[in-house]
């Protein structure tokens, strides 16, 4: 009987052993993986649960502009963030600074984490990128959260205003990022100290990287990847302008829109426990339409 017992109090302590330990969803752990040029892509990931939130920042931003939004989701969601190639921890290598090779980030992080069920919320130009993405990733992807972006995908300027535009990036980039974001994207709302983090932030950056990005991105043919997306969409814009859904609907029929008021270009740094209740009613709103 006593060896009977010695054996079995053996085997639960091997059994005990081999269980892994619940993980911590907010213990973030930082990994990177190579893009399709080789570049080398810097992603945090955490949280808990079988479908991920795959977080994309904007133009000269970086992962760290969810970490609000990644405490917040990670009891009850995957939550990644990831630096896209020019920015944040991410290589800098990269010789073709377009919307595709962007995607092929996304992507490439998504596949090296074995995600499955995923929604994509891009920022700014991101909400371009994560249209690629998804084409390319095709049912792994639910649903595409765009965050101020794809107001009017038909939008655009007279080829001599862009070049004007670029011009003044070219000359003075740190002056005209400023003025840029600070009378163009900023709201008469927004917390200044926030809009001085994110001018200084884009400030540091290589502009001839910088320019390029921008410059590039006008390639990207918007409205065909929104023609051969599959996935809905809901976004997350400010009021600041208006979200036509009368011309975005024409490219993707499931579009739909969430309007914050009061904040400008980028409300989950402006005011982010209003953009985590408004991304909570999208992912609640889109579960329930599934």
């Amino acid at each position: 009987m006593n060896a009977r017992l010695a054996l079995l109090s053996a085997l639960a302590l091997v059994s005990a052993c081999a269980a892994p330990e619940p993980r911590d969803p907010l213990a973030f752990r930082e990994g990177s993986v190579s893009s399709s040029d080789g570049v080398a892509i810097h992603y945090r990931e955490g949280g808990a649960g079988e479908h991920a939130l795959v977080f994309v920042h904007g133009w000269l931003g970086d992962a760290h502009v969810w970490d609000t939004a990644m405490r917040h989701f990670a009891p009850s969601y995957r939550v990644v963030a990831l630096d896209l190639a020019g920015h944040g921890s991410s290589g800098k290598g990269r010789r073709e600074w377009t919307v595709p090779h962007f995607a092929d980030d996304v992507v490439a992080v998504v596949e090296e984490l074995g995600l499955e069920h995923v929604t994509l919320v891009g920022h700014s130009m991101s909400g371009a990128i994560t249209v690629a993405a998804a084409d390319e990733l095709g049912p792994r992807v639910e649903l595409l959260v765009p965050v101020d972006t794809l107001n009017d995908v038909e939008w655009d300027l007279p080829p001599e205003v862009w070049e004007q535009f670029f011009g003044g990036l070219r000359a003075d980039f740190p002056g005209a990022v400023s003025t840029f974001f600070r009378t163009i994207l900023a709201a008469p709302t927004s917390p200044p100290t926030v809009i001085d983090a994110i001018v200084a932030g884009a400030q540091a950056a290589d502009p001839a990287m910088a320019v390029a990005i921008l410059e590039r991105s006008r390639d990207y043919d918007l409205q065909a990847g929104l023609r051969a997306l599959r996935a809905p969409i809901h976004a997350i814009n400010s009021d600041l302008n208006p979200t036509r859904l009368d011309v975005n609907r024409k490219y993707a029929p499931a579009f739909e829109v969430e309007l914050l008021p009061g904040v400008g270009h980028w409300p989950h740094l402006e005011a982010p426990e209003a953009f985590d209740r408004a991304l909570e009613r999208v992912l609640a709103l889109e579960t329930a339409l599934q």
